[in-house]
């Protein structure tokens, strides 16, 4: 069995981009894993006593921890960061799929930087949003304080701004488009992989947050001709929460 470690929310769901990455990962390998809910100021005490390692570094030199982590019964293994842990698990169960196919590792770190520096847009509207919408009390006392100013910067955005900011979300996903053939289903052609659960773990952050009815996940769904929708919409199978 292994434990996948998330955010807790008001309703229970999984909102967290990073985390949506390491758990499409684990349904798509058909995986057996249980959800340990932590609260944003116990995630650094809580790796720490389970030995897991930092995922970085503050600007003051001290160690940062964050989630996604997993603790992998069978092997011992504590494993932190999505990216590692789908490494991880493709070493660790190579079947029946891969992750990250071997021969393409440097594109998939490629990719995943790519769409890491240009999801600005999205994620400054979606995580503020999240901070109100989905976090419990502690966890969006703790983002209020540690993210003040882009708290309060979201909290005060003007409708017009707030338009101009998703047309440059919309642009996000536009990178991606740009990257695919029409006929391409999959970031990698016709076969799924991890880029695709990069792609996809912002659009289900952004579904948690405002709701599968909402104005937002309507429009974002209706971008690109509709691709993103037929995309969440194969990759709905992946989306189970144990």
């Amino acid at each position: 069995m292994i434990t996948l470690y998330d955010f807790d929310s008001k309703a229970g769901r999984p909102w967290n981009v990073s985390v949506w990455k390491a758990r499409y990962s684990l349904n798509f390998k058909n995986l057996p894993y249980k959800t340990v809910w932590i609260e944003f100021p116990d995630v650094e005490p809580t790796m720490k006593k389970l030995g897991a390692l930092p995922t970085g570094t503050r600007k003051n030199g001290t160690p940062f921890y964050t989630l996604p982590a997993i603790h992998d019964d069978s092997t011992g293994a504590i494993i932190a960061d999505s990216a590692v842990i789908a490494e991880y698990l493709d070493k660790t169960y190579p079947t029946p799929t891969q992750l990250i196919p071997s021969g393409t590792h440097a594109l998939q770190t490629a990719f995943r930087e790519l769409v890491d520096s240009k999801a600005t847009p999205l994620v400054s509207l979606v995580v503020p949003d999240a901070v109100t919408k989905t976090m419990n009390p502690p966890s969006a006392e703790y983002m209020a304080r540690v993210f003040a100013t882009a708290v309060s910067n979201a909290a005060s955005m003007s409708e017009e701004t707030r338009v101009a900011e998703w047309e440059k979300a919309e642009e996000v996903l536009g990178s991606v488009k740009a990257l695919m053939k029409p006929e391409d289903r999959w970031v990698m052609g016709d076969a799924i992989s991890f880029a695709d659960f990069v792609v996809a773990a912002m659009l289900i952050m952004a579904k948690t947050v405002y709701g599968k009815e909402s104005e937002e996940w309507t429009r974002m769904m209706n971008w690109h001709d509709g691709r993103w929708d037929r995309m969440m919409t194969d990759l709905e199978k992946y989306t189970a929460v144990h």
